[in-house]
């Protein structure tokens, strides 16, 4: 059975720092690298059983976007394609 992926994209690395530390200690997800992929947006990866990534996506993302003051995006797939699942276990292959 595929693991769930999360991805969350903010501007800067310090409110996606903030965002990894919220989410691993409120869930179990598991973080598979973070990336920067120009502009100042920095996006990390998480995978785990869907309810856990939906979750800690959630908290993420709020988090992130409080340090911040500005926009965050995320999404979740719940079933994700192997293109996809190699994205998040090789985030090199998405930014510089």
């Amino acid at each position: 059975m595929a693991r769930a992926v999360g991805f969350i994209e903010a501007e800067g690395f310090v409110p996606v720092f903030d965002a990894v530390d919220a989410m691993v200690k409120a869930t179990e997800v598991e973080v598979q690298g973070a990336v920067r992929l120009g502009g100042g947006l920095v996006a990390v990866a998480v995978t785990g059983d869907l309810a856990t990534v939906e979750e800690a996506v959630e908290v993420g993302e709020e988090v992130a976007r409080a340090v911040s003051g500005r926009a965050v995006k995320s999404i979740v797939f719940a079933s994700p394609c192997v293109p996809v699942q190699a994205l998040a276990g090789d985030m090199a292959m998405v930014g510089s």
